[in-house]
């Protein structure tokens, strides 16, 4: 019994141990946009005496409880060593969502400071969204109280108010820049997350017109830019003006000869005082114009007479603005000719195209539909200046033409102004108006002599002449001869062209000189600038001058007697005339002709020919070849070698016995290596096959190291983007893993459990005292026990 006893003292009493959660931290949580949350997870072994297996789950889940990424795990505490744990979930979407971090298996009893469960909101900003309004345009005065105008005018100033919007969940701080009319103003911006701020700004005194704005937000972007800017216009109406009346009254009625007048009174109803002209026009002629003030509620008379004719009379105001005038006008009807187009209201233009330089008719058909003979002609204004054109006398009921005829000595749009006008009639009103006549350059003309020829009946000349876009042009060409810059006889030819390329041949016959001319006389219109209306080319020389060249190789080369030689030579015309057929005399020294043959014609002015010649005796042979071609007569001469060629009869006989034999031992020696460097059979090794558990799985993780401290960090195995270190906040790009093969239980690296390590610092972070692997061990908790996560390692954690 006391053995018992003694026994049952030395097993140890049961108590709660395992792990707990001692701290979490996230990286995610408070961060712009959806994307994936980091956590580390510090557990804390609690009252065991060996190491305690824990199991740990991580759930991300959206508001109404519907999972969007989860982790779990198991993990080795030991009593009084922290333990950490590293994941990822993804992708926490914006807004709200729920982190559970639970944990099972050989838990301890949680105290006031540690538990087993751990409960957390994890919040996604909205990203920054900032965007500018539609401003509004109010009239102030000089002090910015609103005006009572409905729009705002001449010399109004103008408040703009722009409303900057922010509907993210970040806040933005920068500035407003305002442009008016190349003016810049510029507005400090601090705006709180979804809310929309009113910023205003002032102008200075402004004038009638339209005003462009823009505005523009200068500061932090968002991912939409096209909104960070805006464009408008306003109008700026016009200052007080005056407003005036026009009446007028006939005094007489007219009669044909006589003086028609009339009482015209202008009154000013508006808001300031007339400056400005009365003008009367009656049809297209101005018979009044006077200057005249009339004051605000004020007025004038003033008189108004002419030769009295048919056709309305129209008072109205002229130099000065007014916000309205009321025209006076009055109808006068009396026998006289009343002039209308005949069938169309607008003259015709005659000869277009037209070119600067070209005569440019304008043409009107007019008909007299009034009770009376009466005079009517055309009258156009250009640059200024008014012409008269033809007038016509039609009786009632006939119908003539007027026309005018003038030029531009300059290309481009002109505009002419034009109308009928009569001296004792009525013209319609639709006889006036504005016409612009396209004017195009001068037309360009370029002769080219494109070559000369002799042929049997003279000099040939064929010829080009380009003529740019436009009119068919008459033209006169001449052609002949040049002797010292003196023109012979000359040829003539009347022509019209048509614009582009115009080819031609002219022949001269037989004329003495050294060049030959072409020239082109045009009339009635000009040519322009870069023309070229003559050109002139050398008369070629038509003179044979030949040459022959003996080539000294022959085929065979070394000749022998009595066989046939191919002997080679090149016929050349020195001179530019066509070389006609000929004769080629091959000779010896003494005399003797070897053979005789025709030369052709020759197109070009060298050409290499071969005879074939019986070969003569001797060692040293001249060859002499004459050719004889257009009464001339050259020769070439050449001494070549003949002799007799020698072969060599002496055989070689090949060494067949040693090239065999050597062939033999060369094989047995390559052997015998062979033999001796044979490898020994190595044995295999014996491998385990590796299964891996669930490569499939989509929530599988692995640990990724970080680059700058080494942080070890477990990431989705399918999880492709960027992370960030817990520790020393870098972030990094991590890839997906790929497929392979696991490695065995026995490749594991064991836990290194050597006594007396240990690590100081003085905060939460230290080195392990074998990897030198940065982790966390709460710094108020130590001396304590904790593992290194990338070696595995168990040390003691000391401050310093």
């Amino acid at each position: 019994m006391v053995v018992i006893l003694l026994s049952l003292a030395l097993v140890p009493i049961a108590q709660a141990n395992g792990g707990v959660i001692d701290s979490v931290s996230i990286v995610g949580d408070g961060a712009v946009g959806s994307g994936p949350v980091e956590i580390n997870i510090s557990l804390l072994g609690v009252g065991g005496a060996n190491s305690d297996s824990v199991n740990w789950s991580a759930t991300l889940s959206d508001f109404e409880g519907n999972v969007i990424d989860s982790d779990i795990g198991n993990a080795l505490v030991d009593d009084g060593v922290f333990t950490y744990i590293e994941t990822t979930l993804g992708n926490a979407p914006l807004g709200l969502s729920n982190l559970t971090i639970l944990l099972s298996g050989d838990v301890g009893s949680p105290n006031a400071d540690q538990w087993t469960t751990y409960y957390t909101t994890i919040h996604r900003l909205r990203p920054l969204d900032i965007s500018l309004g539609s401003p509004t345009f109010t009239g102030v005065n000089s002090t910015g109280v609103d005006t009572t105008n409905i729009t705002i005018n001449d010399g109004d100033y103008a408040r703009i108010d722009l409303p900057v919007n922010n509907d993210g969940d970040i806040a933005w701080n920068g500035t407003l820049n305002l442009t008016l009319d190349s003016s810049i103003q510029s507005e400090i911006v601090e705006i709180s997350p979804d809310t929309t701020l009113m910023v205003s700004f002032m102008t200075g005194q402004l004038a009638e017109g339209t005003m462009e704005v823009s505005a523009l937000l200068v500061g932090p972007d968002d991912t939409d830019t096209t909104d960070n800017s805006i464009s408008r216009q306003f109008t700026i109406g016009p200052p007080p003006l005056p407003e005036l009346v026009l009446d007028v009254d006939r005094l007489n009625e007219p009669q044909p000869g006589t003086t028609i007048n009339w009482d015209l009174v202008a009154n000013n109803t508006g808001e300031s005082s007339f400056d400005g002209l009365l003008v009367c026009l009656f049809g297209s002629d101005e018979i009044y114009s006077s200057n005249v003030s009339i004051p605000v509620s004020g007025s004038v008379n003033v008189s108004v007479s002419m030769i009295s004719k048919p056709g309305e009379l129209i008072c109205t105001s002229s130099g000065a603005r007014t916000s309205s005038t009321t025209n006076a006008s009055d109808l006068v009807s009396m026998s006289s000719a009343i002039f209308l187009g005949a069938g169309h209201s607008t003259p015709t233009l005659l000869g277009g195209p037209w070119h600067a330089g070209d005569d440019v008719t304008l043409s009107m058909l007019l008909r007299n539909e009034g009770d009376a003979t009466g005079s009517a002609g055309i009258r156009v204004e250009i640059d200024g200046e008014i012409e008269n054109g033809t007038s016509t006398t039609l009786d009632d009921s006939k119908a003539g033409e007027v026309n005018h005829v003038f030029s531009f000595n300059s290309a481009g749009d002109h505009i002419v102004n034009w109308s009928v006008v009569s001296s004792d009639g009525a013209v319609d009103s639709n006889l006036s108006g504005t016409i612009v006549i396209p004017v195009l350059t001068s037309q360009v003309i370029v002769m080219d002599i494109e070559s000369i020829a002799i042929v049997e009946d003279g000099i040939k000349i064929s010829w080009t002449i380009d003529l740019s876009e436009g009119r068919d042009r008459a033209v006169t060409l001449n052609f002949g001869t040049l002797t010292d810059s003196i023109k012979g006889d000359s040829i003539t030819e009347e022509r019209t062209l048509m614009s582009g390329r115009t080819f031609g041949t002219m022949n001269i016959g037989h004329q003495d000189g050294k060049q030959a001319f072409a020239t082109v006389s045009v009339s009635d219109w000009t040519v322009g600038f870069g023309s070229y209306i003559s050109d002139d080319v050398d008369i070629p020389d038509n003179s044979v001058l030949p040459q022959v060249s003996v080539n000294p190789s022959t085929q065979p080369k070394v000749p022998v007697s009595d066989t046939q030689v191919t002997l080679y030579y090149t016929l050349t015309n020195l001179g530019s005339g066509s070389t006609p057929q000929g004769q080629i005399v091959i000779s010896g020294e003494d005399g003797t002709i070897f053979n005789s043959v025709t030369s052709p014609v020759m197109d070009s002015s060298s050409i290499d020919l071969s005879t074939v010649v019986t070969w003569p005796d001797g060692k040293n042979v001249k060859i002499i070849v004459t050719w004889n071609v257009d009464g001339q007569s050259v020769s070439d001469q050449a001494m070549i070698i003949s002799e007799t060629v020698e072969s060599d009869s002496d055989g070689f006989t090949v060494p067949w016995g040693g090239i065999l034999g050597g062939l033999v031992v060369g094989v047995v020696l390559v052997f015998a290596i062979r033999m001796k460097n044979s490898p020994k059979r190595e044995k295999k090794d014996k491998l385990e096959k590796i299964t891996k558990a669930d490569t499939t799985s989509k929530n599988e993780k692995i640990e990724v190291a970080c680059p700058s401290c080494d942080r070890r960090l477990r990431v989705p195995s399918d999880y492709n983007g960027g992370v960030r270190c817990p520790e020393c906040e870098t972030r990094f790009d991590v890839e997906a893993k790929e497929d392979q093969p696991e490695a065995t239980s026995d490749d594991s690296p064991e836990v290194d459990s050597q006594e007396g390590l240990w690590a100081t610092s003085d905060n939460d972070i230290l080195g392990c005292p074998k990897c030198t692997r940065k982790l966390k061990v709460p710094f108020d908790k130590r001396p304590a026990k904790a593992r290194c996560p990338a070696c595995e390692t168990i040390f003691e954690a000391r401050a310093e």
